[in-house]
Formats: C-alpha cells, sequence, structure tokens
C-alpha cells in the first residue's frame, strides 16, 4: 500500500548531527532537511566516561538508531560524519536489507536506495560532562551486583532465556524492560540490570498523521545499546541469542530480491555488527548460531523454561512507558505465539503448552492457516523460523501418540510430511546442533555439552515416532 500523502511533505536529507553524552544520558539528534529535528534519549545504568571505546559505541549507536526516524522520508541521501569502513558497511546494510520490509510493504523499491554523502564537518560525538574519576570502567553510581564478564541481553522469549540458563554466571540486561523481562530474571533469581530508550515524541505524531511506517532492524538497536551499556560497566562481551533460522528469507520478490524481517538478527548482520563493535573492545556474538529454533525449543522444554517465557510481540510496544503491562502472557494466536508453540511441542505434553498458552494451540481448527503459513512462500513478518523445521516439527508431532489426534496435526501432518520428504531430512535431525567454529573458544565447551542433551533428546523424538 501508498504511504498517505503529506502537506506539506517532508523532505531529506537526513542529517546525523552530533551526538552527545551526559553522564548516564546519550542524545541522538537527527535532522529532516530543513524539517523536524528529533532527538532520541537512552539513558545508561552508568555514566559512560569519555574514552576511545565509548567514542566507539555511541558513534554505532548513534548509526544505526537513526533508521526509526529515517523511514519516515526514506529515500534520501543521509548525510554522515566520516565513518570507518566498519561502520559504511554496516548503514549500507542496515538502512537497506534492514529497511526491506519496510520498503516492500510501503511500496517502495527494494532494494531500497542508500546514498551516502560524507560531511566531514560534523563531530561525530561531543562529552557534555565528564563523570568523577578517569579511564574505562564501572561508575561510582553502577548498580550492585554486577555479575561476570557477559551482559545478556534479554526479551523474555526462549532464546535469550537459554543463553541466560547456559551462561549462568552472565549479567540480564534489557531495554526498557517490562513485565516478561522482568519475569524470567525473577524466574532465575538473577538481578537485572536496565537501559531506557526513549523516542522522540514527534514520532508517533507524524506516524500518526500518516508518514511511512514500518518494520525497522530493532536488534541492531538493542545490540547497540548493550554494547554501549557493556563499554560502561565494564564487560567483556555481549552474548546474543539468534539462531541460524534468522538467516532464511520472509519473502522474495518477483526481481529476486529476499526480503527478510529479521535481517539484523542474521549471521550478516551479526559479522558487520562485530567489526563495527571492535573498536569498542567488547566481543558481539550470538551464541545460538549454530541451532535450530526447533533446537532452541527442545532445549527450553527439557531445562523447565518453557513455562517461564513470553514469545509473542503482541504484548510489546516500542512506546514502553510507565503505563505499560507488568503481566505479560503470550496470546496463544499469533503468528510468533503458534511457532513458538510448535518449535517446543515436540519435546513437551499438550497439557504443558496448553497450560502456557491458555488453550490447546494445536486442537484448535482456527489455527490451522495460521500454522500452515509458516512453512508457505511468503512467511508471516514476524520473528518466525525456517519454512522446514516448522514443516519438520508438525512432523514430529504426527508420531507422538499424546499429540497425533490434534486437530492442526491431523489436518497438516500430510502436507507438513511432503514438504519434510521433498527436502529429503530426518525431521529428528534438526533438533541436532551444528558446527560450533563461529563461537569464542571458551563459549565452546558449554555448547557442546549441550550438544549431548540435544542428541538424546532427537533419539527420544524418533524413539517415540
Amino acid at each position: 500500500m501508498s504511504p498517505a500523502p503529506q502537506d506539506p511533505p517532508l523532505a531529506g536529507p537526513f542529517v546525523f548531527e552530533t551526538a552527545e553524552v551526559d553522564g548516564r544520558t546519550v542524545s541522538l539528534p537527527y535532522r529532516l532537511g530543513d524539517g523536524p529535528r528529533f532527538v532520541e534519549r537512552v539513558e545508561l545504568p552508568v555514566a559512560l566516561v569519555e574514552s576511545p571505546e565509548s567514542m566507539a559505541a555511541v558513534r554505532v549507536l548513534h548509526l544505526v538508531a537513526g533508521v526509526s526516524y529515517y523511514k519516515c522520508v526514506a529515500p534520501v541521501p543521509l548525510v554522515v560524519p566520516v565513518l570507518s569502513g566498519a561502520e559504511r558497511d554496516l548503514v549500507l546494510r542496515i538502512y537497506d536489507d534492514g529497511l526491506r520490509e519496510f520498503a516492500h510493504r510501503n511500496g517502495f523499491d527494494v532494494p531500497l536506495p542508500v546514498d551516502l554523502v560524507t560531511d566531514d564537518r560534523i563531530e561525530a560525538v561531543r562529552w557534555v560532562s565528564v563523570p568523577a574519576g578517569s579511564g574505562s570502567g564501572v561508575g561510582a553510581e553502577a548498580p550492585e551486583p554486577l555479575r561476570g564478564e557477559a551482559l545478556i541481553p534479554v526479551g523474555g522469549g526462549k532464546d535469550s532465556a537459554l543463553v541466560a540458563s547456559l551462561v549462568p554466571d552472565g549479567q540480564l540486561f534489557s531495554v526498557n524492560p517490562v513485565g516478561a523481562q522482568e519475569h524470567l530474571a525473577a524466574f532465575m533469581d538473577r538481578p537485572l540490570l536496565a537501559a531506557r530508550r526513549h523516542l522522540d515524541p514527534q514520532l508517533r505524531d507524524l506516524i500518526a498523521s500518516g508518514v511511512p511506517n514500518g518494520h525497522v532492524p530493532v536488534t541492531a538497536i538493542t545490540s547497540a545499546i548493550s554494547v554501549a551499556v557493556a563499554v560502561a560497566c565494564g564487560f567483556h562481551d555481549v552474548v546474543m541469542g539468534i539462531e541460524r533460522s534468522a538467516d532464511e528469507p520472509t519473502v522474495v520478490t518477483a526481481d529476486g530480491v529476499p526480503v527478510n524481517h529479521q535481517f539484523s538478527k542474521s549471521s550478516e548482520a551479526e559479522t558487520l555488527l562485530t567489526a563495527a563493535f571492535e573498536p569498542t573492545g567488547v566481543r558481539y556474538f550470538s551464541l545460538l548460531r549454530p541451532m535450530t529454533e526447533l533446537a532452541i525449543g527442545a532445549a527450553v522444554a527439557d531445562r523447565g523454561l518453557a513455562a517461564d517465557i513470553v514469545s509473542c510481540n503482541r504484548v510489546f510496544t516500542v512506546w514502553n512507558d510507565s503505563t505499560a503491562s507488568r503481566e505479560q502472557r503470550p496470546c496463544g494466536s499469533c503468528a510468533k505465539c503458534l511457532f513458538t508453540a510448535l518449535m517446543v511441542a515436540p519435546t513437551s505434553s499438550p497439557e504443558a503448552v496448553e497450560e502456557r498458552y491458555g488453550t490447546a494451540v494445536f486442537d484448535r481448527p482456527e489455527h490451522v492457516e495460521g500454522v500452515r503459513d509458516l512453512w508457505s512462500d511468503e512467511k508471516p513478518f514476524d520473528c518466525v523460523g525456517e519454512r522446514l523445521e516448522s514443516a519438520a516439527a508438525m512432523v514430529l508431532l504426527g508420531g507422538l501418540p499424546e499429540w497425533k489426534d490434534q486437530v492442526v496435526v491431523q489436518t497438516l501432518g500430510g502436507e507438513a510430511a511432503a514438504e519434510v520428504e521433498a527436502a529429503g531430512v530426518d525431521p529428528a535431525a534438526l533438533l541436532e546442533m551444528g558446527p560450533l567454529d563461529r563461537l569464542p573458544d571458551d563459549y565452546q565447551a558449554v555448547m557442546e555439552d549441550l550438544r549431548v542433551d540435544l542428541e538424546r533428546l532427537a533419539g527420544t523424538v524418533r524413539a517415540a515416532g
């Protein structure tokens, strides 16, 4: 659909003005030509001391957070300060691939053109005030206690819950935490460190007036905030919970261009972000990259985490504030809920799934089409995994006595089996772990232990079927 006309229309270029750091507050200013000026504020839990590492973290955060405002006027030239090669590579992909869903659904060209204009007069980052002391590390106002050397961003869903379980001495962290994240931290009896992201309120007004709107690569923004917090607090690692399934496009256009709702979770984006973050001294990587979503679902169920996760986008909003719901439960019917339930079901009981979602998810006829969509040519524009693993999970359910008579399983079992047979794969093999070579050596041992658990679960499912 085409965006609503504006009176007068907004115009570019989109200018990155100088970011400012004032203790714990990072201000990220942007300007649309001669039109609106936006200032996003990010409040860190610890003051960010001036250093080359802090400078690098703020630079990346400023660059990626701009997508939320740029979409109002895209595509127009991006006026940026002098960028490193890694920063330039990241911007070119985040403002194209990261916004392709937005462009595709608004009727814009895909790929979305990215025109970078360098202005060497722009000072990238300025410190307004400098906290007491000097150098890097934890400031005097740091919350206590901080745990270990790893910062673990958690969203309250299955992926970050598994990472938290695998890295028990890691510090849990969230941007704008609400009920789901707080519940997960309480369940694990671990403190939750928080940062606050405040979008410029003008953005909400512009969206209400009809400017182009749509999905932005929010994982890249959350990652950049996480790295800034890691620098401020002295953490060595930012350990993400992103799986291999994020690499699969949501749809491929008639011209053969991939459009991926999860681009900023993809392995390509991880490589780009890792390179851009290198000057911060923080290692950024996903611990779950060797795993499918089906393997993650099995591990979550096996570790007793499934009852305490919320993998449902309907209960979250980017406009989080003090009125946001503190009691969040999955809705049980959106694409992400159907997908997550499907991932945990082969290693869970029907009773456990029904208790979590408040309904017998796979015994409701109205869910047939929603589940079928998970392996359709155009998957839902949501955080759902590979088409093949969704079909494989359905095949596995069809072989389990406790699941095979549920209406969705009966209706879709044959169709799913045809998909899996055409691919020539053993459905249970998708429960197993892939190579670990992308992971740092010191994290590979814990994943080898998990590999043994997954092989056990795959064997149990094969035997039952």
